[in-house]
């Protein structure tokens, strides 16, 4: 097994053993970490936050369904906020368990893998879903 297979395997352990203590953690400590982890994806990757303008106001939910907890992300001015409650009804949603959730942000699965093998549950605004879907797809 190579060195860069070796790391994939372990990341892939590590994600999946962060969930057993993110059930634990309260809500608004899991959005302090979701943000801190959205800002660091945002800085790797310069492009998907200049092309956040085409979904500017939206908002959108991923839900862990293992760990059954709920962050909302909100897409504004070119900036991402994460809170564990918002008050209108999000634009899309996005279902499935942590490590689905994770290496979808990460861009580590293809989005429509996951959704036809119905590990991600997908719902609401459609052109929204598509165009963060292409976005997600564009990560390194």
């Amino acid at each position: 097994m190579t060195s860069e297979a070796n790391k994939k395997k372990l990341k892939a352990l590590l994600i999946k053993g962060a969930s057993i203590p993110l059930k634990a953690i309260p809500l608004w400590v899991s959005a302090i970490g979701a943000g801190v982890f959205i800002s660091n994806v945002v800085q790797k990757n310069p492009a998907f936050g200049e092309r956040l303008g085409a979904i500017d106001d939206k908002v959108f939910l991923f839900e862990a369904k293992d760990l059954k907890k709920k962050l909302y992300l909100h897409i504004k001015d070119g900036s991402i906020k994460i809170v564990p409650h918002i008050t209108r009804r999000p634009d899309v949603a996005m279902r499935g368990n942590f490590d689905v959730l994770t290496a979808l942000l990460l861009g580590r699965v293809d989005p429509d893998t996951v959704f036809f093998s119905r590990k991600l549950e997908i719902t609401g605004d459609t052109a929204s879903a598509i165009h963060f879907k292409n976005i997600l797809a564009a990560l390194e």
